[in-house]
């Protein structure tokens, strides 16, 4: 035989022999975690008989599902807005919401098999099936969003022979809701941060409400998944469904041994209650959803962290009430507020407009632990808390006892280290609120400008120069009680006040004669050659470039006065932007130029001391020790009375 004749083309397994057949292929299918693929032998084509019979379950239910979203895409003409908010008839309106919501189901079922074709069973994907899953994203945005419209209409139309109905539209006004993608993803990110215990107790959790076994060969992948998902976002939010859970979460978190661990679990159930009770009447589509229901098993669209952006002021409000529920022998919030303003969702009572009254110290701390870390540089959300000047000293006092980091403005610090945040927090504490930036000056292009400023063609000197001389005193901006007489224990210092409750033009300067001195003031003369660190003496007289009422009131450049910005678009971000109460506005100079504005604060403060009876006589930094170590420890047992003994502790300056 001539060589290479009589050799079969192929793959070479042609001539196996009875005793080495040729060994089984394994299936592709991957397992349910979408990683480890099956270990069975391939009986029925690229997979074993199990997952061969799911697949044609799977592919039959999803080409059910898709012949359904076709039919009714081509029968049901998807209203616009403009047509919904035409709708008068309740009963018309629901009937046209369950249709779109029947359509929305067969979109999602299609679109989750088609995706589990690719992912678990490696079943090529055709161009068809690609344009496919983009057309089924494309119809399921547009179904969510005409299904909204519709459930809000019928809200509306539910509650037109309402007495609160008025109330409730003005309380939706700005809706809270997200798209699913946005919602789950979200929810991903929160189970992300779980720890492990934690994570096994979901699967568990998962994995028992997915009642039909995944290794039968008649399961329905998609039902399983669909009611896994399920399973999985009702566990995120078991703390809200269950007070149980709630202390059960408590257990794992405190530890059994923490007696008072009920009360905290009580608190942190009805607190959350309240909160979604709100988000809930924010929202007309879950307001739909929530009628003449009890449990709260909504599928909430507005996560945790959106506590700090708009939930702030609900998430007050809802701390208010839980106290108010966890001691009332009734357990409802029915009497905080006004009868006439509250409405009923989800079993409990929610009132429409914000509590208004002076917030104790207990809610305070609560809310701003349960809020914790909080980031720096963001007072001015709180600011919107406050109803009285009152609540503002207790916020800044909580900063100050370190439940909340200082801002940046007084974090600064100059050559030798010092800043002004002691200085700060203990003005706090003393009821003075310190928001401004002590280093107002700092930038001012007349302090680059200062020293020789060229050469002088006068006849007194030769090659003289033209000096600028610069004049500062580093301000401070701090804000008191609105009472007539609350400056009189400030005549050390160069102050203008200024009450908002008057007009711009009374105000009030004393420190030097009657009136205050500039805060920045300037003369040029001639002189001599002189090195930077020995400038001949200047002479002449002073140009005022700011004066100390311009702090509050200026309008030039570069730097205009506080209340002037406060008053200009896009000063959201100023302290008292959102503030309720008069307060009565201080601007104090240093005494002192060219100090820098630390030393201006513990002065300030060191006078807030003596006026509160902790200290007396002149500066020193022992006895400003001593004196705010007696007054912080003061002020936190009054601020921290309502914690248990021995949960806490100060940190004294004098250490």
């Amino acid at each position: 035989m001539a060589k290479g004749k009589g050799k079969t083309k192929g793959n070479g397994r042609s001539k196996q022999s009875p005793q080495n057949p040729p060994p089984p292929s394994q299936c592709e299918t991957l397992e349910e975690d979408e990683i480890i693929r099956c270990g069975e032998p391939a009986a029925d084509g690229p997979r074993c008989k199990v997952h061969q019979a799911q697949y044609r379950t799977l592919y039959a239910k999803y080409k059910a599902a898709g012949k359904v979203v076709d039919e009714t895409k081509a029968g049901m003409e998807m209203p616009s807005k403009e047509h919904i908010a035409q709708y008068s008839n309740l009963h018309s309106t629901l009937e046209k919401a369950r249709r779109i919501r029947k359509y929305l189901e067969a979109i999602r079922v299609e679109k989750a098999g088609r995706d589990m074709h690719q992912k678990r069973f490696f079943a090529k994907a055709d161009d068809g099936h690609k344009i496919r899953l983009k057309v089924l994203e494309k119809q399921m945005s547009a179904a969510v969003e005409i299904l909204d419209a519709v459930q809000a209409r019928a809200f509306d139309l539910h509650m037109a022979d309402d007495p609160a109905r008025e109330w409730v539209k003005n309380f939706q006004a700005a809706p809270l809701s997200t798209n699913d993608e946005e919602f789950f993803s979200a929810i991903n990110s929160l189970e992300s941060e779980t720890d492990p215990q934690r994570d096994i107790m979901k699967q568990q959790r998962v994995a028992a409400a997915a009642t039909t076994n995944d290794d039968t060969m008649d399961a329905d992948l998609i039902d399983i998944e669909m009611r896994a998902k399920k399973a999985s976002l009702l566990y995120v939010f078991e703390f809200v469904t269950s007070e149980e859970a709630t202390l059960q979460c408590m257990r794992e978190f405190l530890g059994p041994e923490n007696a008072n661990i009920g009360a905290k679990s009580s608190l942190s159930y009805h607190t959350l209650c309240q909160y979604y009770r709100r988000i809930v009447m924010h929202d007309p589509v879950l307001s739909l959803k929530a009628i003449n229901k009890r449990r709260m098993h909504v599928q909430f669209e507005v996560l945790m962290d959106k506590r700090m952006d708009f939930g702030l002021l609900l998430w007050k409000d809802s701390i208010i009430e839980a106290m108010a529920i966890t001691r009332s022998k009734a357990g409802t919030a029915a009497n905080v507020g006004d009868p006439k303003n509250r409405f009923k969702v989800l079993g409990g009572w929610v009132f429409n407009t914000p509590h208004s009254g002076t917030m104790s110290n207990e809610t305070w701390g609560t809310l701003l632990e349960t809020l914790a870390p909080i980031e720096a540089n963001i007072e001015n959300r709180f600011v919107r808390l406050c109803n009285t000047f009152d609540d503002l000293i207790t916020y800044l006092s909580f900063g100050a006892l370190g439940l909340f980091p200082p801002p940046r403005f007084c974090s600064k610090t100059d050559a030798q280290g010092r800043d002004a945040v002691a200085p700060r927090n203990h003005l706090s504490l003393c009821g003075c609120s310190v928001n401004y930036n002590f280093l107002y000056l700092g930038h001012h292009p007349l302090r680059d400008e200062a020293g020789p400023q060229g050469a002088s063609y006068g006849l007194k000197w030769r090659n003289g120069l033209t000096y600028l001389e610069l004049f500062e005193m580093s301000p401070m901006h701090l804000q008191m009680h609105s009472y007539p007489d609350s400056g009189q224990d400030l005549i050390y210092f160069q102050v203008v006040l200024y009450s908002d409750t008057d007009s711009k033009d009374k105000f009030e300067c004393f420190g030097s004669g009657n009136e205050a001195l500039p805060a920045i003031q300037t003369r040029t003369f001639e002189g001599p050659p002189a090195s930077v660190t020995n400038l001949p003496s200047g002479r002449g007289e002073w140009e005022v470039q700011l004066s100390a009422s311009d702090l509050l009131f200026g309008t030039k450049q570069p730097e205009p006065g506080y209340l002037t910005l406060l008053t200009r678009p896009g000063s959201s971000g100023w302290f008292f932007h959102f503030k309720k109460m008069p307060v009565k506005y201080f601007v104090i100079l240093d005494t002192v130029p060219h100090r820098h504005h630390s030393i201006l604060a513990k002065h300030v403060a060191w006078t807030a001391l003596c006026t509160h009876g902790f200290g007396e006589g002149e500066y020193s930094n022992r006895k400003y020790a001593r004196a705010s170590d007696v007054m912080f420890q003061k002020r936190a047992e009054e601020l921290l009375s309502w914690k248990p003994k021995g949960s806490w502790t100060a940190t004294k300056m004098g250490d």
